[in-house]
């Protein structure tokens, strides 16, 4: 087995155990178990678990990127409403499917009161980013004279805060997602209304 594919699979069970029972919870002897090593060959690939937890938030923070498309210009090419709502609703489906980020919510909402690096990454994950994401998206439509004029950053948190609330609705009670989905849209043809000049 070549050491890069134990390295990956020592991540994804690091990272399905640290969702379902918290850092502290989780011993590397689980991880190693479930990886199906023997406990010590983990110092083969991380100095300990602390450094398995890096690589969990790094490879999540990777793979959450690639499928929000945060790697390229994000939302370069909104422009309408209608294109609006198209974009929102990929990065929600998105959002709300991926396992990597369902379990990297989980685990952020576990930890975040218990550890300063939680609470600075939910923080990054359930906020920073997406306001910076729909602020820079905002703008540019302001700047092209499609949306009315305002705030930036505060249409972003009036656009953003119920979606997601409703995604961690989702997250406890998956089969809401189609009344979810319903709301969610809803608030989107509403906020257009409002802020969209096309």
């Amino acid at each position: 087995m070549r050491t890069t594919d134990t390295k990956e699979r020592l991540i994804k069970a690091a990272l399905d155990l640290f969702s379902e029972n918290g850092y502290e919870g989780t011993s590397v002897d689980q991880i190693a178990k479930a990886v199906g090593i023997k406990t010590p060959s983990i110092y083969a690939h991380f100095k300990g678990k602390e450094e398995l937890l890096g690589a969990v938030i790094d490879w999540s923070d990777e793979e959450y990127a690639k499928g929000m498309g945060l790697k390229e210009e994000a939302g370069k090419n909104v422009r309408t409403g209608k294109e609006l709502k198209e974009y929102s609703l990929k990065l929600i489906t998105f959002t709300l499917h991926n396992e990597i980020s369902i379990r990297m919510r989980r685990l952020l909402t576990i930890e975040q009161y218990r550890n300063e690096m939680f609470a600075e990454s939910a923080t990054k994950h359930l906020i920073s980013n997406i306001k910076s994401l729909f602020t820079s998206v905002f703008k540019r439509m302001m700047d092209e004279g499609t949306m009315v004029r305002c705030n930036p950053e505060i249409a972003a948190l009036e656009f953003m805060a119920p979606v997601s609330l409703l995604i961690q609705l989702c997250d406890r009670a998956p089969d809401k997602e189609d009344e979810v989905m319903t709301t969610i849209e809803e608030h989107i043809d509403i906020f257009i209304e409002r802020w969209i000049n096309t």
